[in-house]
């Protein structure tokens, strides 16, 4: 093939997902803003020139998602204006009672979007093949990816492309349940022709794995500890190059943030550092904290968070890291039966604090932590 072929890649759309730190009202507008962001790409589609779509695997955050799911993603589909190929992942395999086969979606499904449910190469558009590798349970008991190109051969003058989901080995870190994808194999389809492009869906952080081979991460965030998700990849392939662009299409944001909260000051700076966030409706806020404070700040705190709550999607206090407590008194620090040199810096700590030194209040509170957890 003489000229180049420009798609989009998408994966992990997750549409349907639930997520409980959210409330009714920014669970609502979450869910939608995972479905805009697909009428999104269908907006890079048209700008970009691209000839087709494809998404490498979970659609749908299960099989069981609400009818309304079901019908809004075909609407969403609707306003892609090129064709859609969707490969079934974990999350809505190809088992009994899959979605794909329901009534609500072979009675609204568009036309131009096509479900991959064999591995069979097929011609979307003239001198493009795309192969994929349907997941059809949630547990397989092999490589997932090798179904779609284990049996291929090189094919002179056809830019192949394969759709698969799951994990690399070499990125999953050992803790995958099921059984990764070969990359070493992956990259051997590649250099010999069999393969001009992989695209991988299930990691949801935009991934360049080669050249060639890439997650293209999730359209819209879902976790905090996602590095580089709410991107489509742009793919350009010519005869012997390519060029891979993520394209921008989230709108959301997940934040982790740590704070020690000692003082006023570390309150303030708390406060200020919430104020300059963008798109606060669209973000959420998962807060570490550590430290004391005494209580008329302590409630200044929770008066605080709680009204951040209101404005962004969501400020949640990160229960595993949230260590925030009351600052000791006068009868916490006594009932610590000090002696000897610890007791004389109590009482010299005590004395700089009665004379305004804020720093004094934080040390002893960290002494009183110290001297009761070593008791």
């Amino acid at each position: 093939m003489d000229e180049s072929i420009t798609f989009l890649h998408s994966s992990d759309w997750q549409l349907g997902m639930m997520r409980r730190f959210l409330g009714p009202d920014g669970q609502a507008r979450w869910g939608q803003a995972r479905l805009d962001a697909v009428a999104r790409i269908g907006e890079v589609a048209e700008r970009t020139g691209a000839a087709f779509v494809v998404v490498t695997g979970d659609v749908f955050e299960h099989n069981q998602v609400e009818r309304q799911t079901i019908l809004r993603a075909c609407e969403a589909l609707k306003r892609i204006p090129v064709p859609v190929v969707l490969l079934p992942g974990n999350h809505d395999a190809l088992e009994p009672g899959s979605l794909w086969t329901s009534s609500q979606w072979q009675g609204h499904a568009p036309e131009h979007v096509t479900v991959l449910t064999e591995t069979t190469p097929f011609q979307i558009v003239p001198g493009v093949e795309i192969v994929g590798a349907p997941w059809r349970s949630r547990r397989p008991l092999s490589d997932p990816a090798a179904p779609g190109y284990a049996d291929l051969t090189p094919g002179p003058g056809i830019i192949r492309i394969l759709l698969a989901h799951g994990q690399l080995t070499s990125l999953s870190g050992g803790m995958s349940d099921v059984p990764t994808i070969d990359q070493t194999a992956l990259e051997a389809a590649v250099a010999d022709g069999r393969l001009q492009y992989v695209g991988l869906g299930d990691r949801h952080s935009t991934t360049k794995v080669t050249e060639r081979i890439w997650f293209s991460g999730t359209q819209e965030v879902t976790s905090p500890e996602e590095d580089a998700p709410g991107n489509v990849l742009k793919v350009t392939i010519a005869a012997d190059a390519i060029e891979v662009e993520p394209v921008r299409v989230g709108a959301w944001h997940m934040v982790d943030h740590r704070v020690e909260l000692f003082d006023e000051e570390s309150i303030q700076a708390l406060e200020d550092w919430f104020a300059e966030l963008p798109d606060k409706e669209r973000t959420y806020v998962r807060l570490a904290g550590d430290g004391s404070l005494p209580l008329p700040l302590l409630s200044r705190l929770d008066a605080m968070i709680d009204a951040q709550g209101e404005v962004f999607a969501s400020v949640e206090r990160w229960a595993k890291f949230w260590t925030v407590r009351p600052a000791p008194d006068a009868a916490d620090l006594e009932s610590l039966q000090l002696s000897g040199p610890a007791r004389a810096a109590m009482e010299e700590l005590r004395q700089a604090l009665a004379g305004g030194d804020e720093g004094a209040g934080a040390a002893l509170s960290l002494m009183h932590r110290l001297a009761r957890d070593a008791g």
